[in-house]
């Protein structure tokens, strides 16, 4: 049933997302393609392992038996595009790309040789007796897979991270750049495909010393649940916060590393401009708007904050925005907490607290409460 709902569901997805205009068309094609993978991936399990309807598969075309598992080979891949669609604004594919669908060729010719070459008696009698789906060589193309699959999980994972650290390189607040759901979801797949593995080798192991059919039949039926409720929630985030991504270009680089002078007067103007102006209250301020006030180069500004300062810019704004807060909780004791870090520029509690308690080792609320015992004293 929980493959069924699977396919169903995918299916619904797609046509959704083919339909809807909530998000980018590029990544709306991919995702559907995402789903359309898993739609063939329940199909297959669902006719490998479901009686009945393996013998009407059999029965209309024993040539869809392991079709879908071609699908194997393309879910992460999609996925890994479906990330960098999202992440890089200027994104488009290149002949080079082509390499990646490098698995499904190879697979899809295993496939060609080991079974869809056979006639259709034969094929009958592979699949009955569970030939070829439990031979050695089946067993270790399918681990090679999932560990591939693995690695592009973990390649979009990576991705995510370094999108997020490349916005603090120009951003003073990452409220619409928060990625932390396709993080989430990513490490869920990563699961995923850690069972995946590990039954795999049950697997190889069930080859020369039998094991409970009962532990197989747990294991799988656990990664089909864990399967459709994550595709699930991508669906549901993905349409929610794909329209408040802030995409950046794959060529937007601010190279700290560049062997740049350092001049005293950036230093100067910059100590300056922060102390007297303030622009750090602006919660939305970027490094464009702060090197235009500065009259000073995008990269100038970024080497300066990263050479000099040791930060990036998202740390350099939240370092005066700390400073502010601390005045503030003291001047004004009978404020909230919660209205002064919006006046200390700050746009989320969570980004206030962290940076806080990163700087001086304790809570808002608590330095609020040491200060005052000191000057009571």
């Amino acid at each position: 049933m929980i493959l069924v709902m699977t396919m169903f569901l995918s299916g619904v997805f797609v046509v959704l997302l083919l339909l809807s205009k909530l998000i980018d068309r590029k990544p709306s094609l991919l995702l559907s393609a995402f789903f359309l993978a898993h739609m063939m991936i329940a199909f297959n399990e669902l006719s490998l392992y479901g009686l009945q309807f393996r013998f009407e598969v059999l029965e209309g075309s024993p040539n869809l038996i392991f079709a879908g598992s071609l699908a194997y080979c393309l879910d992460a891949v999609v996925l890994y595009f479906f990330t960098r669609a999202v992440v890089f604004k200027d994104f488009s594919f290149k002949l080079r790309d082509s390499l990646h669908l490098l698995p499904l060729i190879i697979y899809a010719t295993y496939l060609t040789a080991t079974y869809f070459r056979l006639d259709p008696e034969t094929k009958f009698q592979v699949v009955l007796l569970w030939e070829l789906h439990n031979s050695i060589h089946y067993i270790a193309t399918e681990s090679l897979i999932n560990i591939a699959r693995f690695i592009y999980f973990l390649s979009s994972l990576f991705l995510i991270n370094k999108y997020h650290e490349k916005h603090k390189e120009s951003r003073s607040n990452l409220a619409g750049v928060d990625l932390n759901w396709l993080r989430l979801l990513l490490i869920g797949f990563l699961m995923i495909m850690s069972l995946e593995v590990v039954l795999n080798v049950i697997k190889l192991i069930n080859i020369s010393s039998e094991i409970a059919i009962s532990v197989l039949i747990a294991l799988g039926v656990s990664i089909y649940y864990f399967t459709f409720g994550l595709i699930t929630i991508l669906l549901f985030y993905s349409a929610i916060k794909s329209t408040s991504f802030k995409p950046i270009m794959m060529s937007e680089e601010f190279n700290a590393a560049e062997p740049r002078e350092i001049k005293y007067s950036y230093i100067q103007n910059i100590e300056s401009y922060m102390d007297e102006e303030k622009p750090y209250l602006n919660p939305d301020i970027t490094i464009e708007e702060l090197a235009r006030d500065l009259e000073m180069s995008v990269n100038d500004l970024s080497v300066t904050l990263n050479r000099h300062f040791q930060l990036n810019f998202f740390e350099f704004i939240n370092q005066y925005r700390v400073r502010e807060a601390k005045t503030l909780l003291l001047s004004k004791a009978n404020t909230t907490i919660t209205d002064l870090f919006y006046e200390a520029g700050f746009n989320t509690k969570s980004v206030f607290y962290s940076a806080f308690k990163k700087s001086e080792g304790v809570t808002p609320s608590q330095y609020r409460a040491m200060n005052k015992a000191n000057l009571s004293a």
